[in-house]
């Protein structure tokens, strides 16, 4: 019994000087006016080990979970994209964000899910993670939430307040929920 206690004691503090590291983040991040100082906040989350490319943008402190020590380098974001206020990021997978994309504000990307349980408890700790996947050129409009091992294509644009459950294709509008094509775009 000593050394699972040892071990559930180093586990414990090791989640909190992760989610100390993010805190701290945040703290500087936040103190930041949103909307302004983008490339600070990137070079912050940098630090925190989020791969970034030039000249990411984030217009406000982020919201992540995730488990492990360090679930930050599961984050990478392409060259030339921008990422909103309140947005939260799920990493118990790998995201994907390509270049030139924009994530608006109140988006979020989910990257598990439970597996159910028996009639008598349907809830189980056991989860699935499946990595979400950006391409280039996307837009993903306000309070959308993307769902476990979706990848939205290339110049896809998916409308506010979407649920997107499966792939979207490449050039096209997605609306509803869960989220639907509506149009293929040029």
């Amino acid at each position: 019994m000593p050394s699972f206690e040892r071990a559930r004691s180093e586990l414990t503090l090791a989640g909190q000087q992760v989610r100390l590291r993010l805190r701290l983040a945040n703290l500087i991040c936040g103190a930041l006016p949103e909307y302004s100082c983008t490339t600070a906040r990137a070079a912050v989350y940098r630090r925190l080990g989020m791969r970034l490319g030039e000249r990411v943008a984030f217009f406000g402190a982020v919201s992540v979970t995730g488990a492990g020590p360090n679930p930050y380098p599961r984050l990478s974001v392409g060259d030339d994209s921008m990422v909103s206020v309140r947005v939260l990021f799920n990493l118990e997978a790998e995201i994907r964000i390509g270049r030139n994309v924009q994530i608006a504000q109140f988006v979020r990307m989910y990257t598990a899910h439970h597996k159910l349980g028996p009639s008598e408890r349907r809830f189980t700790p056991e989860f699935t993670p499946k990595p979400i996947v950006i391409e280039d050129g996307v837009y993903v409009a306000t309070g959308s939430i993307v769902l476990p091992g979706v990848t939205i294509g290339r110049g896809a644009v998916v409308s506010a307040n979407t649920v997107v459950s499966r792939d979207v294709p490449p050039n096209s509008l997605v609306t509803g929920v869960p989220a639907r094509v509506i149009k293929e775009l040029t």
